[in-house]
This record gives C-alpha cells, sequence and structure tokens, in this order.
C-alpha cells in the first residue's frame, strides 16, 4: 500500500473491530517491546487497551509515534464450512459481514464514497496481523536474546 492511513481512516477502521484482540508494538525504545490486548473503545483521537487489569486510552497521533497498534484478525481463508453455515442462516444477509467481524475475520473495509481504501482488508492497509498472540510475545523473547548478544560483543 502506497498511500499512507490518516488516522481518521485508523480509527475508523478500529472502531469496527472493538472486543478483538490488537498487538501494541513499542517503537520507542522501551523495555518490553510486544503487548497483546483487547481493543475496548476508540474516540476521535485515541484507542482504549485493555491487558490484564491494565486499561488504558492510547493517543493516536501522525507526527508522535511511540507505538504500532495494530488488530490480530484471521484471515477469510479460515473460515469453517461451521461459520459459514451459520452466517448464511442469519436473518439478513448484511448481518453476515458484522457476524464475520464479531469473530475475528479481516474484512474489505468501506470508509467513504471514493475513498482509496475502500475494499481492501484491514491487514492490506497495514493496520492488521495475521500471527497469533503466541508468536507476536516470542518476539519478546527473540529480541531479549538478541539484546542480550549485542551487549556481550560490546563489553567485550
Amino acid at each position: 500500500m502506497n498511500r499512507i492511513i490518516d488516522i481518521k481512516t485508523r480509527l475508523q477502521v478500529f472502531s469496527k473491530y472493538i472486543g478483538q484482540q490488537v498487538w501494541i508494538e513499542n517503537i520507542d525504545g522501551s523495555e518490553r517491546k510486544h503487548l497483546i490486548g483487547t481493543l475496548t473503545g476508540v474516540k476521535s483521537d485515541a484507542v482504549e487497551i485493555k491487558s490484564g487489569d491494565f486499561r488504558q486510552w492510547m493517543i493516536v497521533h501522525d507526527k508522535l509515534t511511540c507505538y504500532n497498534i495494530k488488530l490480530l484478525l484471521k484471515p477469510l481463508s479460515r473460515l469453517t464450512d461451521s461459520i459459514k453455515e451459520t452466517a448464511n442462516s442469519l436473518p439478513v444477509t448484511v448481518f453476515i459481514t458484522q457476524y464475520y467481524i464479531q469473530l475475528g475475520f479481516d474484512m474489505p473495509v468501506f470508509i467513504s464514497p471514493g475513498h482509496f481504501s475502500n475494499c481492501r482488508y484491514a491487514a492490506e492497509l497495514g493496520l492488521a496481523d495475521y500471527r497469533l498472540p503466541e508468536e507476536i510475545l516470542a518476539l519478546n523473547e527473540r529480541s531479549n536474546v538478541k539484546e542480550g548478544a549485542e551487549e556481550a560483543i560490546l563489553r567485550s
């Protein structure tokens, strides 16, 4: 994706996925680099994240970026026959998309008529990742090992 997604668009996409897991990647050099939480709220300039007993509003801003936030979603290729059957039995076909979103599947977005992000998946826009939380948290372990090795080299 060549175009940068503005804050308003990011928040609009995030608002459709309240209740889904998110990955917060600290890029400011702090010790804990990767955290998994649940998206619990969205407002005009922030998202609310819950992780364990911790709940915090995180400001989302173009110019001040200390972290990346990505939804942890599933690609549509992981839809099972059982899920499809349930979706097809819903009383109104427009509910199918909402049902898939509720289950954590990445669905094409609609922002506004003519918007360049329309019909793209959140992952295509750089707003989602298809990895499991365990895979993301394993990055912390690898990062700690790498930093330890770099420190050992610097000391020698």
